[in-house]
């Protein structure tokens, strides 16, 4: 009896063995897979510093983008302001031009009444 006890022990201990070899190999592949996952996590985070670059590079063209619609409402104000200003400076032509015309206007009849009344003098220097 002892024999066959001694003999269950050492079937019992043989399975021990190999559940125990088994999990040695589950343990490597565990410590594979750990490694692995710091891999995984070491790339995730340079991608993350990486979108961190991406997400301050956008930022600033974001600002660049404010300040050139800032520059072209003021170019808008601007090109507004000429126009105006080319309209009044329209309009105080076409008065100068309008008095420039009517001074002509007055000094060319001055022009003949003088003419006129040189005649007139004339006809009367005549007759003395």
């Amino acid at each position: 009896m002892d024999k066959d006890v001694k003999q269950m022990f050492e079937l019992i201990l043989q399975k021990f063995d190999g559940i125990d070899a088994r999990f040695d190999g589950m343990d490597k592949r565990l410590d594979g897979m750990d490694k692995r996952f710091d891999g995984i996590d070491a790339r995730l985070d340079g991608m993350d510093k990486r979108f961190d670059g991406i997400d301050a590079r956008l930022d600033g063209i974001d600002v660049r983008l404010d300040g050139i619609e800032k520059r072209q409402e003021e170019m808008y104000l601007m090109q507004k302001s000429l126009e105006e200003n080319i309209k009044i400076t329209r309009a105080e032509q076409d008065k100068m031009i309008y008095t420039v015309a009517d001074i002509q206007g007055k000094v060319s009849k001055l022009s003949l009444q003088v003419e006129d009344h040189e005649t007139v003098i004339r006809q009367i220097r005549a007759i003395k």
